[in-house]
């Protein structure tokens, strides 16, 4: 019997779960979080099992999206699934988020438009050495004039969507915007379960560094540090 799979996705701001058998789909959910991301994960993990009609404990592997996205996102998701997987005792694979939407349009040459924010996308694709961070107006740089015309999908292809094809005129966008959602089922389409990574070396694509490394790149400032009270204790060492 083919392997019992739950995969998730929360690179973007929509957050979705899914459950399949091989590659058959069982069980999709999704819930749009705007800015804030990983609240209720496991509530879409729980209603996607229930819909399936089966538990966590007959899943055989995990798949997590990797991004690139949003920092927190990525976060929740990872530490989410590597817990399910060293409480499960099962492997965990991750995969790019460009790869459920290269699956879904297959022969084309598909790439990622991630919202970054700060006026920023992320941009993946197979046709990437790796992923990149850019402004809209220099996507030309990373995406070049072929002769069967490129793909841009994502949220941030749908955000940014003037500037991008004001950019790369060549490049086909979409109109609707159901389709700039990854769809997390996907994920699992062609995953090789042979060699599931160590838990302590998957990480997510972070294509840039955090508001807080860049806010703080020496730390947080002492003046935000909470004073230890003094204790008995420490004034009877005195």
């Amino acid at each position: 019997m083919a392997s019992l799979i739950l995969a998730a996705d929360t690179a973007t701001t929509t957050e979705a779960v899914a459950v399949l058998r091989g590659e058959t789909v069982l069980a999709e959910r999704s819930a749009a979080r705007g800015r804030g991301r990983g609240q209720a994960l496991l509530e879409l993990v729980h209603g996607a099992l229930g819909d399936a009609d089966t538990t966590i404990g007959q899943v055989d592997a995990l798949v997590c999206g990797l991004g690139p996205g949003s920092f927190t996102g990525l976060r929740v998701v990872m530490a989410t699934f590597k817990g399910l997987a060293l409480a499960l005792d099962r492997p965990l694979y991750g995969v790019p988020t460009a790869h459920a939407f290269a699956v879904a349009h297959p022969g084309r040459v598909v790439y990622a438009i991630t919202d970054a924010r700060r006026g920023e996308v992320f941009v993946d694709s197979a046709a990437l050495e790796a992923p990149v961070s850019c402004k809209p107006a220099d996507l030309a740089r990373w995406v070049p004039e072929r002769e069967a015309s490129p793909l841009l999908l994502g949220n941030g292809a749908w955000a940014h969507r003037a500037a991008l094809r004001a950019a790369v005129p060549y490049a086909e966008l979409p109109e609707v915007e159901a389709l700039h959602t990854p769809r997390v089922a996907l994920l699992a389409v062609g995953l090789d379960c042979r060699t599931p990574a160590a838990l302590a070396a998957l990480e997510p694509l972070y294509v840039r560094r955090s508001d807080a490394e860049l806010n703080y790149p020496d730390g947080f400032p002492t003046a935000t540090a909470v004073p230890r009270q003094k204790s008995k204790l420490d004034a009877e060492r005195r």
